[in-house]
């Protein structure tokens, strides 16, 4: 659906099985500087691919909810896929035609180029266009029984309004660590037309600095989509491309957004770093600044990261606290510094901060409309909030709207339960009647009390081009923004600008309400000593949280081979398997139980 606003080295590589550089006569391209290249079946060319359409519709595990404009996910691929100089194991996936592996960032139109630095990122864009499947059609995933190859099928899906009919599928083959885009039919074509903004195909890297472009609108033109097409990305058989690249995976929250905190309360600082490069590192330094919307710093940080091979991270807690005494908006700015650093757009994490007393209002916008916004079907916007202390009670929600004619509008404030955390529970709604250009508020009979977690506060109207809802672009920007187009995604604008949606809140009655942030835990961070192993090992949580019970180790495939119980934050584990049995040499991977913290590698050694 459409919005309306009022230098590494390159080396040769031949693909696999032909012996020498041969020549593609048609569709061929690349390589790109790590040394990627294509290969279509409409190419002359020993190694071309051929179109053989592998039907998982029914066999694999159905998504149900796409609809126009959104994502899904993340779904686990079943093993490490290795793309360029890492591995990944999970991919979310997107109404538009993508998938993106390890980020929920949303495609939509105006598309961006692919590759290029803007979210998603880590891309493989196969048909990246507005395609709507609220509208029809079916979306489905799969790996096979030996761990080898991933599917994810778009079936019949058409274009938003223009209809047309797209079957396509992206299959990942570990064997030869090739990415694969199938058509089994493509018919119609995107609103508007052929265009770079309209369609783009495609792969990217994490940083979107590095990747192939297979069709960009209709360039080049025989490149077009057709039924019975394969296109195949594949990796050099080797590469001189060194990437020194050390950045921050996120920090204060899991998604490095807007967060808010109570007035002369302390506030502590971490962050997630990680080697994304494909070269061991040794320690670096990561720091942390608070300035005022002003620019005056008033709180300045460092710690060193430790030792990291590629892909690896660490959990860093900053020595210091900082205790605001005013009321405002911060801006809390984390970043590494490594030299020789080749990606400078990982390096950092920018944070929006706002500090206020209780009860007050959640708001990221600064109260004036730089932008009015509307979609030119039914839609609406909203913002992500998370307390800064629980319970938090939620008195009124408001927007920031205007209508040429009154426009019946869907005010409500929702829960965080639907998919991945998207609005899901309707905890109060009310429908005002916009006109002029003002804020409209809603006001439950009784406050609303979310005890743990987040909420949103969300506007919906079915009618096409009305209401238009107030935007503001002014730094720092919260990266909470969500829009609804039928159903609920994260804001393609986020990066841009603010939903004006807020939320007057109350914090407990009395001296609770200064004594129950609400929890920002570091996560935890893992040490295994010695490293490599031999015999035995020391597993020790660096930073515990308390509510730790046991660690899991699991070998290269990602198959459990040990639980252990912690006694206290630490044990000892024997490379045993879950039986007894002496475990094989090799690398494993040890994380805490029943969560998603960062993993440590332990090489054992015999």
């Amino acid at each position: 659906m459409f919005v309306t606003m009022l230098a590494a080295a390159l080396i040769a590589i031949s693909p696999v099985g032909t012996g020498g550089a041969v020549t593609p006569v048609t569709g061929g391209g690349g390589p790109d500087q790590y040394g990627y290249r294509y290969l279509d079946s409409d190419t002359v060319c020993p190694g071309a691919p051929t179109y053989n359409w592998v039907n998982i519709k029914g066999l694999g595990t159905q998504i149900t909810t796409l609809g126009d404009d959104n994502v899904a996910g993340p779904f686990p691929v079943g093993f490490d896929f290795p793309y360029y100089w890492y591995k990944v194991n999970q991919v979310f996936v997107g109404s538009n035609g993508y998938v993106a592996f390890h980020d929920n960032g949303l495609a939509a139109s105006p598309f961006n180029p692919v590759p290029g630095p803007q979210r998603p990122n880590n891309t493989l864009a196969v048909l990246m266009s507005d395609l709507d499947c609220a509208a029809r059609g079916t979306v489905w995933y799969w790996t096979n029984t030996a761990a080898d190859t991933f599917i994810v099928e778009w079936d019949s899906v058409p274009f938003w309004s223009t209809g047309g009919n797209n079957s396509i599928q992206v299959i990942l083959s570990r064997p030869d660590s090739s990415v694969t885009f199938q058509y089994k039919e493509q018919s119609g074509q995107p609103y508007n037309g052929w265009s770079p903004t309209n369609n783009q195909t495609g792969i990217e890297n994490v940083s979107g600095q590095v990747g192939l472009n297979y069709l960009s609108g209709t360039n080049p033109s025989q490149n077009m989509y057709h039924p019975s097409l394969a296109v195949r990305f594949f990796p050099p058989e080797s590469t001189t491309m060194q990437v020194h690249d050390a950045g921050v995976r996120n920090a204060m929250n899991d998604r490095s957004g807007g967060m808010f905190h109570p007035n002369t309360r302390p506030l502590s600082f971490w962050a997630v770093v990680k080697n994304f490069g494909n070269q061991a590192e040794g320690q670096f330094k990561t720091y942390v600044r608070v300035a005022r919307a002003g620019g005056t710093v008033v709180h300045y940080d460092s710690a060193m990261a430790r030792a990291m091979n590629p892909g690896e991270t660490d959990s860093l807690a900053f020595g210091s606290t900082w205790t605001p005494s005013t009321n405002g908006v911060y801006t809390l700015k984390i970043w590494t510094r490594l030299t020789g650093d080749a990606v400078p757009t990982n390096d950092s994490a920018t944070i929006e901060v706002r500090v206020l007393t209780l009860p007050g209002t959640l708001t990221y916008d600064n109260g004036v409309a730089t932008h009015m916004m509307s979609w030119n079907g039914p839609g609406g916007f909203g913002n992500r909030f998370v307390p800064p202390v629980y319970p938090c009670s939620i008195t009124s929600a408001r927007m920031y709207m205007a209508a040429t004619t009154p426009t019946q509008t869907a005010v409500g404030i929702f829960d965080d339960d639907g998919p991945g955390g998207s609005p899901g529970d309707t905890l109060f709604i009310q429908t005002v009647s916009v006109s002029t250009q003002n804020w409209y508020s809603v006001t439950p009979s009784s406050p609303v009390v979310i005890a743990d977690g987040a909420f949103f506060v969300g506007g919906m109207s079915g009618t096409s081009s009305q209401p238009s809802f107030g935007m503001d672009s002014i730094a720092p920007l919260s990266l909470q923004g969500w829009e609804y187009t039928g159903v609920w995604a994260p804001s393609r604008d986020a990066t841009l600008r603010d939903v004006m949606a807020n939320a007057n809140v109350s914090g407990p009655v009395g001296v609770a309400e200064w004594t129950a942030p609400a929890p920002r835990p570091v996560p935890v961070r893992i040490v295994v000593t010695p490293n490599p192993a031999r015999g035995s090992a020391l597993v020790r949580l660096a930073n515990p949280r308390g509510s730790e019970s046991a660690v899991e180790v699991f070998n290269a495939t990602g198959t459990i081979v040990r639980t252990l119980a912690l006694d206290g934050s630490a044990v000892v584990f024997d490379a045993k398997d879950k039986t007894g049995a002496e475990l094989a040499e090799g690398i494993y991977f040890v994380r805490v139980a029943g969560t998603d913290s960062p993993v440590a590698k332990l090489i054992l050694s015999h």
